[in-house]
């Protein structure tokens, strides 16, 4: 039997995998390794419907920072129960989380954009459904917004 991380982090990786701009995945201690620069965390709810909420506690802050420093960014990969993974920049959400620890807030009506709040503030612009995994590829190595 799966358990739940392994069936949300599958379903965000499949995506990865599928894309033919992939060309290796690695595990590291943030999460996982694109084509050995691009480090990605996942993050997961269960719930089926839109708000999904996702708590950063101070561990993931230390490791995402860390990888930040490493590799010059992150991405973090949120997936929202069945309906889709919304895909940000760990620069934008640490701005939403005034770089504490606390709380992440996705929303998404019916054939729209994700919106992503947090316990500090919110993303400015919403994010497309379509952005994950495009975004692990499409971005500069630190220059990602």
């Amino acid at each position: 039997m799966f358990d739940r991380l392994e069936f949300y982090h599958g379903a965000a990786i499949i995506q990865v995998i599928q894309d033919s701009r992939c060309h290796a995945i690695e595990k590291i201690d943030s999460g996982y390794l694109i084509n050995g620069e691009r480090p990605v965390a996942i993050k997961y709810t269960t719930k089926e419907h839109s708000p999904w909420r996702f708590t950063v506690n101070d561990d993931d802050i230390t490791r995402f920072d860390t990888a930040l420093a490493h590799y010059g960014d992150l991405i973090l990969a949120l997936v929202c129960g069945g309906d889709g993974v919304c895909a940000l920049s760990w620069r934008s959400d640490r701005a939403v989380l005034g770089g504490l620890p606390g709380w992440l807030a996705v929303k998404r009506s019916f054939n729209g954009c994700y919106a992503v709040s947090g316990s500090q503030g919110e993303l400015a612009r919403k994010v497309a459904i379509n952005r994950w995994p495009a975004l692990l590829f499409e971005v500069t190595k630190g220059n990602i917004e």
